[in-house]
């Protein structure tokens, strides 16, 4: 009777070792964060690293709205050829300065399968970005919060045809 008793206590610690140890990676290490890279990402700071919101938590927006990045960036885009139709989607922190860093892409054809984009437009892209500055961080309560933000650009016939 009481090497059961031993068995049962073993076993309830070592689970709520186990459940522990999860829950704790999962309020740490959220699905879809962007993991700092000192090349791509050595001049841009976020003001606190364990407090990064989703872009769907709290409204960070650029001022004028998607209509200001559109006309605020598609000038610069529209010289850039692409061999294939799809769409470039662009996901990057917008920190409590209001200063868009750490971008990433991902880039899908129009069965939605993974594409190569040069990596040329993929930098004039995010030096279009980057040009923008009226970026409003994410607020709530009178704090300002960084936050991710997503831009998609449309390709169509070659050339970007639409941001959104």
């Amino acid at each position: 009777m009481k090497s059961k008793t031993n068995f049962f206590l073993l076993t309830s610690i070592l689970l709520a070792t186990i459940i522990t140890g999860w829950l704790y990676y999962q309020t740490v290490n959220r699905v879809g964060d962007l993991s700092k890279n000192k090349q791509q990402d050595a001049n841009f700071q976020v003001c606190n690293e364990d407090k990064i919101f989703q872009y769907y938590n709290l409204d960070t927006d650029y001022q004028g709205g998607k209509k200001a990045i559109k006309t605020g960036i598609f000038e610069d885009l529209e010289s850039l050829n692409f061999k294939n139709p799809g769409l470039i989607t662009s996901r990057f922190i917008v920190n409590c300065k209001g200063e868009p860093g750490r971008f990433r892409y991902k880039s899908t054809d129009l069965d939605l399968k993974e594409m190569k984009v040069d990596s040329e437009n993929i930098e004039k892209i995010k030096s279009a970005v980057l040009k923008l500055e009226n970026w409003k961080p994410a607020k709530s309560e009178n704090n300002l919060y960084d936050s991710y933000y997503v831009l998609n650009f449309k390709i169509r016939n070659n050339k970007i045809v639409d941001i959104f």
